[in-house]
């Protein structure tokens, strides 16, 4: 089966600022208030693993960056929006022509009990699940690894550890990581960085 499960993130900041970081790729537009919003991806790192399952048919890999977004214009520091990090993961072929991807947010609880309140985590490692018909390829596929509401003239998003596996794929595995920057409005801008294979 054709499975990606996108789900380790043991590391995410979310700042605000200029992070000072090494950028990889930059895009820009200007929105219906003549601002300039710009979406920069930096210090991406994607370190391919030998698959823990021992499957040949299988890929892993660890996803680190950031996303970091800059607002230029007229009140800038009142702009909103949302910033994302992820990446596109390309396959020639797959198995059984379906996509697994695993993805769920951790809980936090209070249970109160006769020796008072005690603080209670589940679900501590992101899990979610939903499963696509994909084809048998070849084929492309979005994954959102993090992202979160933004507001102010600059700001960044930075991941370290996030982990990723393609499994059921015949073949070479291209990612392509990308940051997404959405204003409350509308406006959108991309930027890609380069490809990475295994």
């Amino acid at each position: 089966m054709f499975a990606i499960a996108t789900v380790v993130a043991s590391g995410l900041a979310l700042g605000i600022g200029t992070a000072g970081a090494v950028v990889d790729s930059s895009n820009q537009i200007v929105d219906q208030k003549d601002r300039s919003i710009e979406a920069i991806q930096s210090d991406t790192r994607i370190d391919f693993v030998p698959p823990l399952d021992g499957n040949a048919l299988t890929r892993e890999w660890f996803h680190n960056g950031e996303a970091a977004y800059k607002i230029a214009g007229p009140n800038a520091e009142d702009w909103r929006g949302h910033i994302t990090i992820g990446y596109q993961v390309g396959y020639p072929a797959t198995l059984t022509g379906r996509l697994k991807f695993n993805y769920s947010t951790p809980g936090l609880g209070v249970d109160l009990g006769s020796d008072g309140a005690t603080l209670k985590l589940e679900g501590l490692i992101p899990r979610a699940g939903v499963e696509l018909e994909v084809g048998f390829g070849p084929g492309i596929q979005t994954v959102e690894c993090a992202g979160g509401d933004v507001s102010g003239a600059a700001g960044f998003l930075r991941m370290s550890g996030f982990h990723g596996t393609v499994t059921g794929v015949v073949g070479q595995t291209t990612i392509r990581p990308f940051v997404k920057v959405v204003s409350s409005s509308g406006d959108a801008v991309f930027t890609y960085g380069r490809l990475w294979s295994i």
